[in-house]
């Protein structure tokens, strides 16, 4: 595998700074949605995030190695017929 191609991969971090760089400036907030503390629904809200973040790059992903022969068995996978 190379890594032409592969900066999406990059999009990984985004979970990352949601969940950990944003602490400090999220912890303090008194704003209550829903009647939950604000950290704990800016935790649900980054799951929400990090899903679709792994699905966008699991998608494209996908659609870079689609043409891609299989090295062991010498033919093309086709996962979705």
């Amino acid at each position: 595998m190379t890594m032409k191609g592969y900066g999406h991969r990059w999009l990984l971090l985004l979970p990352f700074l949601w969940q950990i760089a944003a602490v400090p400036f999220v912890n303090d907030v008194a704003w209550r949605p829903l009647s939950l503390p604000f950290p704990m629904m800016w935790q649900l809200v980054g799951i929400v995030i990090t899903t679709i973040v792994i699905a966008t790059v699991f998608r494209l992903d996908e659609r870079l190695e689609g043409g891609e022969q299989d090295i062991s068995s010498g033919r093309s996978e086709d996962r979705h017929p």
